[in-house]
């Protein structure tokens, strides 16, 4: 299977896989948990907090303080740099 018909983040996981690298070694932006950076993927694809809470079976509360401690770990203000950074770490 070619990597690019795989979601971003999967296939990050099957190279490393491949590669003999656990799948968890890969970098998060600015210690990110890895639950904070499931919610920057799903903001990056335009989700809002109530998609993004619908998609992790858990109330938008909790989502809102994700997105609330995603922006101060990487420094931005809003979710268009947050998605740009995620961009960057090839997370979107």
């Amino acid at each position: 299977m070619r990597d690019r018909f795989l979601d971003a983040p999967l296939a990050r996981a099957v190279r490393a896989a491949r590669s003999g690298v656990p799948a968890g070694s890969v970098p998060r932006p600015a210690g990110l948990t890895a639950r904070e950076v499931e919610v920057l993927v799903l903001l990056a694809r335009h989700r809002t907090n109530n998609e993004i809470a619908a998609e992790l079976f858990v109330s938008p509360r909790p989502v809102t303080t994700h997105v609330a401690n995603i922006f101060g770990k990487l420094g931005v203000a809003n979710r268009r740099d947050a998605a740009a950074t995620a961009a960057r770490f090839g997370l979107d």
